[in-house]
């Protein structure tokens, strides 16, 4: 029987705009264009914003060809996704899918516009990307209990949002069903996120979803170059979080 890391590529690999209904292109185009605005507000509105872009410049990621939404200047692609990322869930305002409990297209789209820019994808091809992503970081999310999940203190817009962006991104780079279970093995060791800032209402509630989309970014293009990542991703997760649960 084929294992769940490879069904899900399968999964991703093989999901375009043509098998999805006009409803779900509708909706998806809907949180993007929202997703879109919040992170032109959090651009020029959140406190944290000045500090992340003053980081990313002195770290020299300023110049590239990819955009940060509500800038004008180029950025490289890992930091356009951290910054968009981080924009998109500083307001608190992105969407959420309430069952996984996570912000679906937080860690997703910022991953999916960058690697659409170097591609120069389509905007069709890009929603059928994000679907992917969503699907990936709900089904996960979900298979893990999120409610168990978030009590013992993780944050599953980025524990699973990391996946997500890896198959949005692979998608548009090319990736086939392989490359995508590649990224994933690959995502497992990216997979982060503390819910310690609830304690005194740190930002790294914001950067998390930007490091999911940077390394989620990072993950595809590592495998679309032939990086190899482990097969059994999913399958390592469970088994990791059933010995987590026996501490």
């Amino acid at each position: 029987m084929t294992g769940i890391t490879q069904r899900l590529a399968d999964f991703a690999a093989g999901l375009n705009h043509e098998k999805l209904p006009k409803e779900v292109m509708e909706r998806a185009s809907l949180l993007i264009f929202d997703l879109t605005g919040i992170m032109v507000r959090a651009r020029h509105d959140a406190e944290s914003t000045p500090s992340l872009i003053r980081a990313v410049e002195r770290l020299g990621m300023q110049n590239g060809s990819c955009r940060v939404l509500g800038d004008n200047r180029g950025y490289s692609p890992t930091a356009a996704a951290l910054i968009n990322g981080t924009l998109a869930h500083s307001l608190d305002f992105d969407d959420t899918h309430a069952a996984a409990s996570l912000h679906s297209s937080a860690p997703i789209l910022p991953a999916a516009l960058a690697a659409a820019e170097l591609t120069s994808a389509s905007g069709r091809d890009l929603i059928a990307a994000c679907v992917a992503g969503y699907e990936i970081q709900v089904r996960l999310s979900l298979a893990l209990n999120p409610s168990d999940h978030y009590d013992r203190g993780f944050h599953p817009t980025a524990t699973c949002g990391v996946f997500g962006a890896a198959a949005a991104a692979g998608k548009l780079l090319g990736l086939d069903a392989e490359g995508i279970v590649g990224a994933f093995g690959i995502a497992l060791s990216q997979a982060a996120g503390s819910m310690q800032f609830l304690a005194d209402g740190a930002w790294t509630k914001r950067s998390h979803v930007g490091q999911a989309a940077a390394n989620g970014l990072l993950c595809a293009t590592l495998a679309s170059e032939g990086f190899k990542g482990p097969g059994e991703a999913f399958e390592g997760i469970v088994h990791n979080v059933a010995k987590v649960r026996d501490l």
